[in-house]
């Protein structure tokens, strides 16, 4: 077998970061923030406030796919959130995760909740584990 041309860990493959003007622009309807790619796993989601929300005091957040909106973190208070929300859904409490096991590419979704239209300030960040086994057959 060979030796991976790179060891190092690089934790989270995918970032979205979504600062006040992009969570009232995105609104409470479901938002396509990516895909997975046809035979791609999802290993992790995490969902972090990276400075507080400001102008409203119920907005929450869900993480998941078309389909399965809650699915990779589950519906979550981003007010009261100390810290980050990680892998809370359903579809990652099983190993290796969600597998897009289709020939399609499957669309990953973040849905906010509460009145948004009245956030002023905060910036959120959203991070995914996503191996794409395609990608790696192409560069080997």
């Amino acid at each position: 077998m060979p030796q991976l041309s790179n060891q190092e860990s690089r934790g989270f493959t995918h970032y979205f970061r979504l600062n006040a003007t992009d969570l009232v622009a995105a609104g409470t309807s479901a938002k396509v923030i990516g895909v997975v790619p046809r035979g791609g796993i999802v290993t992790n989601a995490a969902v972090t406030v990276l400075t507080a929300i400001a102008g409203a005091s119920d907005i929450t957040i869900t993480l998941g796919v078309t389909g399965t909106a809650a699915g990779f973190v589950a519906s979550t208070d981003l007010d009261a959130l100390v810290a980050t929300a990680y892998n809370s859904g359903t579809l990652l409490d099983t190993e290796p995760g969600y597998v897009n096991n289709t020939t399609s590419p499957v669309s990953i979704i973040a849905t906010l909740g509460g009145t948004v239209a009245s956030i002023t300030a905060g910036e959120i960040i959203l991070g995914l584990t996503i191996l794409d086994p395609f990608a790696i057959a192409l560069n080997a």
